[in-house]
């Protein structure tokens, strides 16, 4: 038998259970396949629920503020995702009358719609036979493959996977690679006796299993240093909106590029359009890992007389509808506390 055939005969008895399988809906498959990029499994379901529950279709979505959908974001991480879900949605709502693109090549001209993406949906709703390359793909076929060559993305794999693809399933033959990867040809310790594709698998023939895939060397992550400043002007917070680039959309409350004392950082702010600044407590540090950077934050309360026209004086229940970033989940706890007083 073809490897495509006995990859989807171990599918068909023991793909896993998720919210998402089975559907056929565009709309239902973009939302879970925009959900999962970088993110486990687990953590998706609750998200996709919340989300189906709040916008059950794509003009409902289309319909909602911006900041509304990063607030039901929240906790998700990554959320360029999540505006270019709320931009794709219009696009599809508004210029499309509400119809998805029926091929790979059309869901890429959607906002946040990689390859990987297009071709994952392409696959699952229309049955086109295009590989949705992500790192457990990539991990599994290198290894049947024996790939000598260094991966700098999962799609370096393209033509090859190409051939392998089911023509008649494509769909469940991607959503089949995954779970393969996911459940049996793990990183490390790969299960090879309980493979469906062991015959197949030119590393496993080498006892070469973990040496697959060869990677391009990562590239260091960046670090950078913060101190956030919980300032407070009488009883209310302030907060402000970020601008477009990373966590744009998203809440944060006044930052300073560096870890300084506590009369640098009053200079600081006043040079940031604050006026009458105290810097009063000491906070405990908190440090943040992205994809690229890492932020090594210290944490400050402060006071003020006058502040920013971009600030926003909040109480505690204005603080909790505000989306903020997971990087400073420790600063929002910390100063929810002390609203509450």
């Amino acid at each position: 038998m073809s490897f495509a055939n006995d990859l989807l005969t171990w599918y068909d008895a023991n793909a896993r259970t998720l919210p998402w399988r089975g559907e056929r809906d565009p709309y239902r498959i973009w939302l879970s396949e925009i959900m999962l990029q970088q993110t486990q499994t687990q953590t998706v379901k609750g998200y996709y629920a919340r989300f189906l529950e709040r916008f059950p279709d794509v003009f409902a979505l289309a319909a909602a503020d911006e900041e509304s959908v990063l607030k039901l974001w929240e906790g998700l991480g990554y959320y360029s995702r999540a505006r270019n879900l709320h931009a794709a949605a219009k696009a599809v709502a508004n210029g499309r009358d509400g119809a998805f693109p029926t091929d790979a090549a059309g869901l890429r001209q959607l906002p946040g719609i990689g390859p990987y993406a297009a071709n994952a949906i392409a696959s699952i709703a229309y049955g086109e036979p295009v590989p949705a390359l992500d790192g457990n793909q990539a991990r599994v076929l290198s290894r049947v493959l024996a790939w000598e060559e260094a991966l700098r993305t999962p799609f370096d794999l393209l033509e090859p996977a190409t051939g392998l693809i089911s023509r008649e399933r494509p769909g469940d033959y991607n959503q089949a690679l995954m779970d393969l990867g996911a459940s049996v040809c793990l990183p490390k310790r790969p299960h090879c006796g309980d493979c469906p594709v062991a015959a197949h698998c030119e590393a496993l023939k080498e006892e070469a299993q973990e040496d697959f895939p060869h990677k391009s060397a990562p590239v260091p992550k960046k670090e950078e240093d913060w101190s956030i400043l919980l300032v407070f002007a009488g009883d209310k917070l302030l907060a402000h909106r970020r601008p477009k680039g990373l966590l744009g959309g998203l809440y944060e409350f006044a930052a300073v590029p560096g870890h300084f004392d506590r009369a640098e950082l009053s200079d600081a702010l006043t040079r940031q359009g604050f006026g009458g600044v105290r810097i009063l407590d000491r906070l405990p540090d908190a440090r943040h890992v992205f994809t690229h950077r890492v932020w090594r934050m210290r944490g400050w309360t402060a006071s003020c007389e006058s502040f920013p026209e971009d600030f926003l004086p909040v109480d505690s229940g204005a603080l909790a509808a505000l989306p903020f970033p997971s990087a400073l989940r420790v600063y929002r706890g910390i100063a929810e506390e002390l609203i509450r007083g």
